[in-house]
């Protein structure tokens, strides 16, 4: 099969909301890097020891800086955008065997296999190993992070219907790795929306935030994490982001109410003298399609959020964008314009205005949106792969 490679030219796709508090603000351009959909998320990292970022969507990876090469480094083809990548969600890039090269972690179908693939070193154009580690990696977007602090990361999703994480030996990451679970047995399915990893409760460790609550992580692991109940997104969405929001120093949440549907939301965290936590919500993107949000925005499916100082002002920004056709047209929306959308952090008063500016809109997210450096120039890039192909907006 052919991989196609087209470069976008430099247009101005649209701004929404006050931009005259952006210093000599650079017009946004795309490079479609493929229109074939060959996965459903995305992830980045030098694979070939070059120095340059690469990106890896399903069985390809795209040698950076230009994305114009796909190595293929397993077996693996595009498919029509009314079936499902089932063998490529998430992934991501990270040296798994310690010999200093990247390998790639990769989820399948929600409650499926994860995989690791193992970088054959130099160019890394040689073969590559694949190993099953995990026959069931639930929710639609587990997370892999260091939750302690100790190294190496762990894989936060759910496994029979129990939510938790997933620890491996380094020096034995191919064998099958160890789930951990910090609830009970919560659902039947595979497919739960929304999960994130920060500090709530202010004690410095990481806690598990989904829809309808979160956990607090105990003073050690393996321990009994506490759970608190909070109706935070309803159906639930995609990744709900943890960070200090609104430069108050705590940590703040934001989060999509339904993946497939409306509405956008974040929490600004209130901690009180005896270490209680509250939370009050604010309306970023109404869940009622008929009305619109900051800067007169609305749209569907925001089924994949990431964060990252865009405009390098030290406050927090965030990117998400609408997952085009991802139940083949039956989603609210379904045939609305696949928006990639930058919402800025700019204080107001004691608050945030967030000013979006839609980047693009025939793009879009998957099941993952990347907020990263690829070209080393010190801004940020919006990656993405999804039924739209894959694409990256930088400036």
């Amino acid at each position: 099969m052919k991989i196609r490679a087209i470069v976008f030219p430099l247009i101005l796709l649209g701004v929404l909301g006050a931009v005259a508090q952006i210093p000599k603000e650079r017009k946004w351009r795309k490079q479609v890097v493929t229109k074939d959909f060959i996965t459903e998320g995305l992830s980045a990292g030098d694979l070939d020891g070059d120095g340059a970022k690469d990106l890896v969507a399903g069985a390809f990876w795209f040698k950076g800086p230009d994305f114009r090469q796909a190595q293929p480094y397993r077996p693996g083809r595009p498919s029509p955008i009314d079936a499902y990548m089932e063998d490529s969600f998430l992934s991501w890039v990270d040296d798994l065997d310690g010999d200093g090269d990247q390998d790639i972690l990769m989820a399948g179908h929600p409650g499926r296999e994860v995989m690791i693939y193992q970088n054959p070193g130099g160019d890394a154009s040689g073969e590559w190993l694949g190993h099953k580690v995990m026959t069931e990696a639930a929710t639609e977007s587990p997370l892999w992070l260091d939750l302690d602090g100790s190294k190496p990361k762990e894989l936060v999703c759910m496994q029979g219907g129990r939510f938790g994480y997933a620890i491996h030996d380094p020096a034995n990451v191919t064998q099958a790795w160890t789930f951990v679970p910090i609830s009970a047995v919560r659902t039947t399915t595979p497919y739960v929306h929304g999960l994130g990893v920060g500090d709530l409760s202010g004690d410095g460790r990481p806690d598990i935030v989904e829809k309808d609550g979160w956990f607090e992580q105990p003073e050690k692991l393996p321990g009994e994490w506490k759970w608190h109940a909070h109706p935070f997104a309803g159906k639930g969405g995609a990744q709900m982001l943890v960070f200090d929001a609104d430069s108050d120093g705590d940590q703040d949440m934001i989060t999509s109410l339904d993946g497939h549907g409306y509405g956008l939301v974040w929490y600004e965290n209130h901690r009180s003298s005896e270490g209680g936590v509250s939370f009050h919500r604010h309306e970023i993107l109404p869940e009622d399609p008929a009305k619109t949000g900051v800067g007169g925005l609305q749209f569907s499916q925001l089924h994949a959020l990431e964060a990252g100082d865009f405009d390098k002002d030290g406050r927090m920004d965030f990117i998400t964008g609408k997952r085009f056709w991802a139940h083949n047209g039956r989603d609210p929306g379904a045939r609305d314009p696949a928006l990639a959308v930058l919402f800025l952090n700019r204080k107001k008063d004691s608050g945030i205005d967030w000013q979006p500016q839609v980047l693009d809109d025939d793009s879009g997210v998957g099941c993952q949106v990347l907020a990263v450096d690829l070209d080393n120039d010190g801004h940020l890039e919006f990656a993405a792969g999804s039924k739209k192909g894959v694409h990256v907006i930088r400036r």
